[in-house]
């Protein structure tokens, strides 16, 4: 700064002042006239809170999905789509004084028009609420409110369809599910019971009680075994006895009757009291004792008559109890037969049905899984059926998580951005500062050498004087005509008529002395 000719610059400054206040004025007055002809927007906003449920979620809870944030970005991307914003320019004639813009031109100054900013909001137990800001710019302040209003009415309405609505299939889908498993238990039942049916012999749950049964009738076909043994050692006994008189012969019932109380004797060390075969055993014993006792009294009395005759009849008798006794023998073995071949033909369809018994368990038991499984899917279903219905309730009351709107657009009373006077003085300020650059940057271009301090720069000659140079100004020459002159010259408007002046040479030390030579 030590350099800096303050007083060449100041001359320099008032020699091109005309041109200073020209650019300054023309500068001036074309910002004045972008400023009053801009047009003037109008930017109003609402608010949309993000409202917490009203019922607590761990008594019941919504069943849709998605929280109210997240629903309010899906909603957002719906309602500014393509269609929407075209949907809203037409409604509201805000093109109808550019009929010849396009659809796209259209959408694009839409989504430049419209803001929507979260804005978290602090509680005082330390959590946030968010808020959305949603604004819209119109050349005319209703117009502004207008679109805002009827965005955030189709923001809140799209809310209240897609949660009911998300509500509603969640409740229709779970009914649906559970009229299917519904169906499929009662196919998978009669499935069981028809199973059931055709395999009642065989069913696992009697097992025990068929395997009872086999047993006992193992036990009675050896008791017949048995007894058939002693029926047919008895008849060879009889067949080989000689005929002799007997004063008190047995009868066959006595016989068979002692046999009876024998094999009683034996069976009852192997069978309990109330087994089926020890019964039979007491009631054919107490029948032949019924039978026994019967005759007694008559053989008591006419005992005297016998005795006398019995020797004139004793070898009749004798043979007459034989023959009978051996046709009861007989009849006891045929009963004894048909006996063993009912208990055989038993034992067989039990040992078959018993033989039968594990297969059908795992078939049953695959058809028994299966119901189980269905009837876990069926209770859990049924479960999320209440859940679900519960949820319904909860949206359609608009009791869970929402949106809901805290403040409607109102008309604004300013514009958008600064004042018109703040515009002006900014205006006012930018001319000035074009004014100042028209002096200051065409300085850093020039190169010619106009004081004495650039030739000893420049040139590395020490002048002793300068001549300045001295215009000649002609008889009536007004100001107004150099003024645009000059002004058309730093513009590059008009070319120098003649050469630049040059200013008056300077004699310096060197030249002095090669002329004195």
């Amino acid at each position: 700064m030590s350099n800096f000719d303050f007083g060449f610059y100041f001359a320099l400054f008032r020699r091109r002042l005309p041109t200073f206040l020209t650019v300054l004025i023309l500068a001036g007055a074309a910002l004045f006239v972008a400023i009053s002809l801009w047009p003037v927007s109008y930017r109003a906003s609402a608010r949309i809170l993000v409202e917490s449920p009203q019922i607590p979620t761990d008594l019941a809870k919504s069943t849709v999905p998605t929280g109210a944030a997240e629903q309010f970005q899906i909603i957002q991307e719906d309602v500014l789509s393509r269609e929407s914003l075209l949907a809203l320019a037409d409604r509201f004639k805000l093109y109808a004084s550019r009929p010849r813009m396009s659809e796209t031109d259209i959408v694009t100054d839409m989504e430049s028009r419209f803001a929507i900013d979260p804005i978290p909001v602090g509680t005082g137990s330390g959590a946030t609420a968010t808020v959305f800001q949603i604004s819209f710019k119109a050349d005319r302040p209703g117009t502004a409110a207008t679109v805002v209003n009827e965005l955030v009415a189709m923001i809140l309405k799209k809310d209240v369809e897609l949660r009911t609505e998300r509500a509603r299939e969640t409740v229709t889908f779970f009914n649906a599910e559970t009229a299917r498993l519904n169906a499929s238990l009662r196919l998978i039942e009669e499935q069981i019971l028809s199973f059931k049916n055709e395999n009642f012999s065989a069913l696992p749950d009697s097992i025990d009680f068929r395997r009872n049964q086999q047993t006992t009738q193992q036990g009675r076909l050896l008791v017949l075994a048995q007894e058939e043994a002693g029926l047919n050692r008895r008849r060879l006994s009889l067949q080989s006895r000689p005929l002799s008189l007997m004063t008190n012969p047995v009868t066959p019932d006595e016989q068979t009757l002692a046999s009876l109380r024998q094999l009683l004797v034996q069976q009852s060390a192997a069978f309990s009291n109330d087994s089926p075969t020890l019964v039979a055993l007491r009631g054919r014993i107490d029948a032949l004792e019924k039978s026994l006792m019967a005759p007694a009294a008559a053989t008591t009395s006419g005992e005297a008559d016998a005795n006398g005759a019995a020797g004139d009849t004793g070898a009749d008798d004798d043979t007459a109890i034989q023959s009978s006794e051996m046709f009861d023998i007989r009849e006891r073995l045929e009963e004894i037969a048909d006996e063993r071949a009912q208990l055989e033909k038993s034992l067989a369809t039990l040992t078959a049905s018993i033989e039968a018994t594990p297969g059908i368990e795992t078939a049953l038991n695959s058809l028994q899984r299966n119901r189980q499984n269905l009837q876990a899917q069926y209770d859990v279903t049924v479960s999320r059926l209440a859940e679900a219905s519960t949820g319904q309730q909860i949206e359609l009351l608009l009791k869970g998580e929402r949106l809901s709107l805290i403040e409607s657009a109102v008309p604004p009373q300013r514009p958008q951005g600064p004042g018109q006077r703040l515009l002006i003085l900014g205006g006012g300020l930018a001319a000035l500062g074009i004014a100042l650059a028209t002096l200051v940057v065409p300085e850093f271009f020039n190169r010619r050498i106009r004081r004495p301090a650039e030739l000893v720069s420049r040139l590395q000659i020490t002048p002793y004087i300068t001549v300045p140079y001295i215009e000649r100004r002609a008889a009536g020459y007004s100001w107004l005509p150099r003024l645009i002159k000059r002004v058309g010259t730093k513009l590059g408007l008009g070319a120098r008529r003649g050469p630049a002046p040059v200013p008056a040479p300077a004699f310096s030390a060197s030249r002095k002395t090669t002329a004195s030579r």
